[in-house]
């Protein structure tokens, strides 16, 4: 008479071994800046990409047999803000993974708890590359790094005769970082890397634009805010400079294309995922149906595809660990993703691996705010 008593502590057991796993779902934490000035915007963009395609998902059944619920915290792109909420989602929330955290002062805090707490972490992502090196066990980068936009940048660039470059950033924010993969990128070019810094709060963009004209550079690499870098680049522009002006993809062309206008017509930025308006991409086409099903009528952009993107490693991370769900199990599976293809984008885990994906594209924005590829 005692086999049913057995029976139910077997079951009950299977059902709580591991922290956010049940019989029917499996809950993962998602922390972004959604309350951010700068930021938030991007935050809800990409998380409607992974909320289209985890509803696909589910739709579908789940993932052998659980359904993915997502639970949201908001860190306000602060670092002591990013501490104390992503331990709420392990501890509280009591999250069987993380997915999207992102910002430059808030990702290494996230990385830091998730790691001491063994909670895989996917879709880590700032402007330095913190989330490769050194690479972490329950860590994994989807995008590009910045230094990979660098690089690709750098080298469009000579390969149409570009020689004389300049830097210029501003210290808020993630102008150091995005600098320094800039200067690493010219470095490795064998080219020099002068650079020009400002404060975005104090300095006047006037002065800022006669250093540009005095440095005579052919291609100015910004890592710049888009509000401060708009009031730099009229001055420049107004001066009669002429450089060809390049930036990271941190910086969103619609909002850069707000603060400019036409003026914004030339500049270069660097994408770490396809065009979302793509017909050739397999990826773009899958991301666009699904954000007609799930979210019609809303925005189509390259922070959702990323968010999007980020969801399908997840997933596929959750299919391949199978019914008996652990996180390190799910971290195995994730490390046996090598050359992974996600619909023309591969991606690169394995044992110490955490390259992710390494595409890069750059876009060219038009006087409209639409993009030449």
């Amino acid at each position: 008479m005692l086999y049913p008593l057995l029976l139910t502590v077997a079951a009950r057991a299977q059902s709580i071994e591991e922290h956010g796993v049940t019989r029917a779902t499996v809950t993962i934490g998602r922390l972004t800046p959604q309350s951010s000035k700068l930021f938030g915007e991007m935050a809800h963009q990409r998380a409607d990409g992974a909320d289209v395609y985890i509803a696909d998902v589910n739709a579908r059944g789940g993932v052998a047999g659980r359904r993915v619920v997502v639970t949201d915290r908001d860190d306000g792109y602060s670092a002591e803000r990013a501490e104390s909420e992503v331990k709420a989602l392990i501890e509280s929330d009591k999250v069987f993974a993380v997915m999207g955290a992102f910002g430059t002062p808030t990702l290494p805090t996230v990385m830091r708890v998730t790691e001491s707490a063994g909670v895989p972490l996917v879709g880590a992502v700032n402007v330095g590359d913190d989330a490769r090196h050194p690479s972490r066990r329950y860590v994994f980068p989807v995008r590009a790094s910045a230094f990979d936009e660098a690089v690709a940048t750098v080298k469009h660039q000579t390969t149409v005769g570009v020689k004389h470059f300049i830097v210029l950033s501003c210290k808020e924010s993630f102008g150091p970082a995005g600098a320094a993969a800039y200067v690493a990128a010219l470095s490795q070019a064998g080219l020099p890397a002068p650079e020009i810094k400002f404060s975005a709060a104090s300095d006047d963009p006037k002065l800022v634009a006669k250093r540009l004209i005095e440095a005579r550079p052919d291609a100015i690499l910004f890592s710049v805010l888009p509000k401060p870098y708009a009031a730099v680049a009229r001055e420049y522009i107004g001066l009669g400079g002429r450089a060809v002006m390049l930036g990271l993809s941190v910086i969103r062309i619609d909002e850069l294309h707000t603060v400019l206008g036409p003026l914004a017509a030339g500049i270069v930025l660097a994408q770490p995922v396809p065009s979302p308006f793509s017909a050739a991409s397999s990826l773009s086409n899958e991301y666009r149906r699904l954000m007609s099903i799930y979210r019609p009528g809303a925005e189509v952009s390259y922070n959702g595809l990323e968010g999007f993107l980020e969801a399908k490693i997840l997933v596929e991370g959750l299919k391949r660990t199978g019914e008996k769900l652990t996180r390190e199990r799910f971290v195995s599976a994730l490390e046996s993703m090598a050359d992974h293809d996600l619909g023309g984008m591969l991606v690169r885990y394995g044992k110490g691996v955490r390259t992710g994906s390494t595409f890069v594209e750059l876009v060219m924005l038009k006087s409209d705010g639409s993009i030449v590829r």
